[in-house]
């Protein structure tokens, strides 16, 4: 009985087209590439030429540390700072 509600239940996502595909790109050798996607484009990031990637990047940390070194962890935040040091 578990086997047949299984199946069904992954015939109805297959149906509904939620399933990733594997991407139409080619990579430099000619070959078919292994990543999947959800997009209608059926390319993936590295492949689709109208993928636009995040605008806010990383930065490092601009806190001090208690033996007073500059912090090592890498934040997305307006304040330039990381979880740790925004607290405080």
């Amino acid at each position: 009985m578990l086997k047949k509600t299984m199946l069904i239940g992954v015939m109805c996502v297959s149906l509904l087209g939620i399933s990733q595909t594997q991407c139409n790109g080619l990579t430099k050798d000619s070959v078919q590439c292994k990543n999947t996607t959800k997009s209608e484009s059926k390319l993936c990031y590295l492949h689709d030429k109208m993928y636009v990637k995040d605008d806010k990047m990383s930065q490092k940390c601009k806190g001090i540390t208690k033996k007073n070194k500059f912090c090592k962890n890498k934040t997305k935040n307006e304040s330039g700072l990381c979880y740790r040091h925004e607290e405080n």
